[in-house]
């Protein structure tokens, strides 16, 4: 059985002329087919989306506090963790399992993104909300931004989206479209009526398409998406923003503004670094391997 890869990303550097490579963008080479690929992956997701929190509102009880969220993060997120790389182990083997899921790349590169570009909006969200009380805020930051927006970027983007993209041979916007489109679906319920659920649910299916193409074009690094979502969730987390997730025009227009933001920084970056990832036919039609 052939051997299917991507070729590794690189670009010569600017001042040197020497030729770097971008650690965790190159995807890991694996044996599987792309349709056994597809299989596997999607039924693994499904599995996972059904049992979802499950377990955790089984053993919780009356946890309170750190316990319970150190529940919530083993017993309630643990899956969204274990499942992906169980199969990025099929994949891939398990010592290139962390990097198939675009876990390899740099943390503070993805902080340092995000932060920037995403304080136009905490700069309106300071200046209009008020804080929640202090006491409170430790563990709300962990259980609606922290454990929500590393979970489940690992389990939609670097699992869903990404496998479905650099194994299994899908097409972007077919493969960026399904985990979108359902990780929108799974937070209509923010929403205190059906036309507020809709538009919750588009909200975040964009946002999920605009962390697919970060993921993609900055070199498989999952914790860039990663940074945005959990940055993102903390600043709303943070202060008495609005009753739900959608919030008023001006909170819709400044994150449209922070999406603007890091596309023309991402525009940037791959200028520098080889040119953009996904192009031409790629959006449609998935890559072969090399």
């Amino acid at each position: 059985m052939p051997t299917h890869t991507i070729p590794s990303v690189s670009s010569p550097d600017a001042a040197t002329g020497k030729t770097l490579a971008f650690p965790g963008s190159a995807a890991p080479a694996t044996r599987r087919s792309p349709v056994a690929t597809s299989v596997v992956v999607i039924l693994a997701f499904l599995a996972v989306n059904a049992i979802g929190l499950v377990p955790f509102r089984a053993v919780a009880g009356d946890l309170t506090g750190w316990s319970r969220m150190a529940a919530l993060a083993t017993v309630g997120y643990g899956l969204y963790l274990v499942v992906p790389l169980l199969v990025a182990v099929w994949l891939v083997g398990r010592h290139q399992a962390i990097a198939s899921l675009g876990l390899a790349g740099s943390p503070w590169q993805g902080l340092g993104v995000a932060a920037a570009c995403s304080a136009i909006v905490l700069a309106w969200i300071a200046a209009t909300s008020s804080p929640i009380p202090p006491d409170q805020l430790a563990l709300a930051l962990v259980r609606t931004a922290l454990l929500p927006g590393l979970a489940e970027e690992i389990l939609f983007r670097g699992f869903l989206f990404g496998v479905l993209w650099r194994y299994a041979r899908w097409g972007f916007l077919p493969a960026a479209l399904l985990s979108s489109v359902v990780f929108g679906l799974e937070h209509v319920y923010q929403g205190n009526d059906a036309s507020e659920a809709f538009a919750i649910a588009v909200l975040t299916g964009i946002g999920g398409v605009w962390w697919s193409w970060l993921l993609v074009e900055w070199r498989w690094n999952l914790w860039v998406p990663i940074s945005f979502h959990v940055l993102l969730n903390a600043y709303w987390t943070a202060f008495a923003v609005a009753d739900d997730a959608f919030g008023s025009a001006m909170a819709v227009a400044v994150r449209l503004a922070c999406i603007a933001l890091s596309v023309l920084a991402t525009l940037v970056y791959v200028r520098r670094h080889g040119g953009r990832q996904v192009t031409g036919s790629a959006w449609i039609r998935g890559r072969a391997p090399a």
